[in-house]
């Protein structure tokens, strides 16, 4: 239902990702007024996507899985939980020249890149981590290096977590806790099996419905309007844009902390918490086939020399028929904004991928490429240093009317939309409270139901 619980406010949602959305359709069934802000020409941030010759496809590869509480309750409330497609999955690692299955204890105990004592000892010890160590929260001030270097041997770590890490944070690896590494593994091989599901029409479709659902409540969302800058006065926040100042009662912020603190001002700019975190960005190549190229959904690879740190076929979920039957694999490189890496040409990323896949797949056959694209995201997640936990932004920056909704609070949560979804909620319901003078009584996120 919808509520009328903190009347004749209006709050300024920046961004047009999957936080701002349901930042500003929360606020919305709780009666306050909203305008959103995206620079870009589109909604859905990370979720985005391209056509293809009449076919709609994701520029980042993504997925659910049947824990994820927030995202799925969210689901239900747009009435879309009905076009999920749930489909068991595996994924498999490429060591050097030898490509291995990987999603049993059987595979584990046939994995020829680690001796017999070796291999013992991994599938001990990750059944340690994923089944008895059941809150990780005395590891946010160990290095996932060290812990994992203490449960595996040095030699498992040097050959098997190293590279993981070192692929995903580059030569900051070393600064990495092991909460977040507890926190990703339970999440994603905790299960029996591992389930994916995907919505019909993608992320597109679940960024349309949550649009759709605040122009209906009166909410107002403005394309190609970046901020430029936020400043507080005694009763207002006011929000600057090529065209002109508004005014605003709050304001909740989705940037990554460093870009916010660009365009904050006064009072505000010395208080916006972590603006020094450092992002790993992800530089995203595309290639869309005519057939299937690998058994598993998600490939991990270490490999010499190997220009990506995985290979996912997303097809393995994705309908055909959302794809007019091609089949579409994901090659991806994460490093910051500022490398060398990030900022090399989409044709040398175009050539590296298709070699990349012929020196994995010998006999595979240029003629099965259909297209390459190539897409980039400069803050795809923060860099956690240690001890980050008791650092983690708070919901409201203190002594202001800002609130936060961003990958900066997401620790030790696996960075994911159901992540997000869930600090959206939770950040609108504190903005509720401060407008409403916490005298009002507020619905929780849980009771929330559309109108």
């Amino acid at each position: 239902m919808s509520t009328s619980t903190v009347p004749n406010q209006q709050v300024a949602v920046l961004g047009g990702g999957i936080s701002g959305l349901v930042s500003a359709f929360r606020l919305l069934q709780q009666g306050v007024g909203v305008t959103l802000f995206e620079a870009s020409d589109a909604l859905g941030g990370l979720g985005g996507t391209f056509e293809y010759r009449g076919a709609v496809m994701e520029q980042f590869y993504h997925v659910m899985l049947n824990s994820d509480g927030p995202l799925l309750s969210l689901l239900e409330e747009l009435d879309l939980a009905g076009t999920i497609r749930w489909q068991e999955t595996g994924m498999g690692f490429q060591y050097e020249e030898a490509f291995y299955p990987f999603n049993t204890p059987l595979d584990l105990l046939r994995f020829g890149a680690l001796t017999i004592p070796e291999r013992l000892r991994t599938a001990v010890g990750a059944a340690y981590i994923t089944k008895f160590v059941k809150d990780g929260a005395a590891l946010d001030g160990i290095t996932a290096a060290t812990w994992l270097t203490t449960i595996f041997g040095a030699s498992v770590f040097e050959k098997l977590w190293r590279p993981l890490l070192t692929a995903k944070f580059g030569d900051l690896f070393n600064t990495v806790p092991a909460y977040w590494f507890w926190s990703r593994l339970t999440r994603e091989k905790g299960g029996a099996k591992e389930v994916k599901g995907y919505v019909e029409g993608g992320y597109r479709a679940i960024a349309n419905a949550l649009a759709s659902e605040i122009v209906r409540m009166g909410g107002e969302i403005r394309l190609k309007t970046p901020v430029l800058s936020l400043h507080e006065t005694a009763d207002s926040v006011r929000v600057h844009t090529e065209s002109h100042w508004e005014s605003f009662s709050a304001a909740i912020s989705t940037l990554p902390m460093p870009l916010l603190q660009k365009i904050a001002c006064g009072k505000i700019h010395g208080a916006v918490p972590q603006s020094d975190l450092v992002y790993q960005g992800v530089v995203n190549v595309v290639v869309i086939l005519k057939q299937r190229l690998q058994p598993y959904y998600w490939n991990a690879i270490v490999k010499q020399g190997f220009p990506f740190q995985g290979l996912v076929e997303t097809t393995h979920v994705v309908p055909l028929e959302q794809t007019s039957g091609r089949h579409l694999v994901y090659l991806m490189n994460y490093c910051h904004k500022d490398s060398e890496t990030y900022n090399r040409c989409d044709y040398d990323w175009e050539f590296q991928a298709q070699k990349a896949i012929r020196s994995l797949y010998p006999d595979f056959d240029q003629s099965m490429i259909e297209e390459v694209k190539v897409f980039r995201a400069p803050f795809v997640e923060p860099v956690w240093p240690v001890n980050y936990l008791a650092d983690r932004p708070e919901a409201q920056i203190s002594g202001s009317k800002v609130f936060l909704a961003t990958t900066a609070q997401a620790y030790p949560r696996v960075n994911a939309w159901n992540t997000m979804v869930e600090i959206a909620s939770e950040t609108a319901v504190k903005v509720c409270i401060e407008l409403a003078g916490q005298t009002a009584p507020v619905v929780a996120v849980d009771e929330l139901t559309l109108a």
